[in-house]
């Protein structure tokens, strides 16, 4: 059977444009009357696979659970002439690790108060993730289990929005993982993932911990020169301290980061929502400027004249006719449901 020809519609939404995509997925630009989306489809030559089928399913069904600012909405998901989508939240911006490494580029050092900020909101979108529920009030058991720089997005208008729930564990997930695969990127995985032990919602903080203590030391924790030196790295688990990099590192965010880093897990944050209380007590105490207002000149100053690109590239292209699938469009700088996406990472 040949592959359906590019859809020009699904569900609510106008096909504009194709603007990325990977192994799983062809990411097309949606218009519905009152907004735009990233249209998540899943891609002809992998539906034949029951199991990546029910993966990109079960995706779908976890994402339209997830209602929290801190997390990319999902505004519809279905079924369309044999082709299975998700239609997403389109921000604008730049991912924190797109940030990082351009801090890393000018030596300059992201503000501690502001690195502990954009973590506070990414614990409080898996402390929700982390309460859902089914419809019937049991928890779905969600872990995000992927937790990086890569997957934590920073808009131009303050907003700080976890995203990426592909590799999600839940209960009642039809997917199987297939044996011996880790999942998720290496040198982020908690110690109980690298040894492939039954894991829980505390491999996530473990992973929010080592963005952490990146973002304040402006260094990488676990990543080696190859893939067989950062599992080591991470299953020793050697944290070193960050009071002895950076000079005058304060006392409460070392005891905040630590505590997020424990090699045991019964000594780790035991719920994210605790996580993220404890950041903003550290933020409170440190500085009274409003952080959601400071992102967005800090955004501008790393990456000079690519706010008014990523407006003008959307506005060029939701200006096509209506209806009509236009041509390969990649985006002015990288969007994170554009990523390239894979059944194994």
């Amino acid at each position: 059977m040949p592959p359906p020809a590019r859809p020009k519609r699904l569900g609510n939404y106008d096909v504009v444009a194709k603007i990325g995509g990977g192994g799983m997925a062809t990411i097309y630009l949606g218009r519905a009357r009152d907004h735009v989306a990233a249209l998540k489809v899943l891609r002809h030559e992998v539906a034949t696979s029951a199991n990546i089928v029910h993966m990109f399913d079960d995706e779908a069904r976890i994402l339209s659970l997830l209602s929290h600012d801190n997390i990319t909405r999902t505004f519809q998901f279905g079924e369309e002439a044999g082709q299975h989508f998700i239609a997403m939240e389109l921000l604008l911006g730049r991912t924190l690790v797109d940030v990082w490494e351009a801090c890393v580029a000018k030596k300059l050092s992201l503000r501690l108060d502001l690195s502990a900020w954009i973590a506070a909101r990414v614990a409080d979108g898996l402390a929700h993730a982390h309460a859902l529920k089914d419809e019937r009030g049991q928890s779905l058991q969600v872990i995000h289990r992927d937790v990086n720089p890569s997957n934590i997005f920073l808009t131009y208008d303050g907003q700080v929005k976890l995203f990426d729930f592909g590799l999600a564990k839940s209960l009642g997930r039809r997917a199987e993982s297939s044996a011996g695969i880790v999942k998720g990127k290496l040198p982020y995985l908690s110690p109980e993932q690298i040894m492939q032990l039954g894991i829980d919602h505390r491999a996530d903080i473990f992973m929010l911990g080592t963005t952490l203590w990146e973002m304040t030391t402006m260094r990488r924790l676990f990543k080696r020169d190859d893939d067989v030196e950062t599992v080591k790295a991470v299953r020793g688990g050697v944290i070193p301290d960050p009071r002895k990099l950076v000079p005058g590192y304060p006392p409460e965010l070392f005891r905040i980061v630590d505590k997020a880093l424990q090699r045991n897990r019964d000594n780790r944050y035991q719920d994210a929502g605790t996580f993220a209380r404890d950041l903003d007590a550290f933020v409170r105490g440190v500085t009274t400027d409003d952080l959601t207002q400071l992102l967005s000149p800090i955004l501008e100053s790393l990456f000079p004249g690519d706010r008014a690109r990523q407006m003008g590239w959307l506005r060029s292209t939701t200006a096509s006719t209506r209806g009509a699938a236009g041509p390969t469009l990649p985006p002015p700088a990288p969007l994170p449901s554009t990523k390239d996406v894979d059944d194994d990472k």
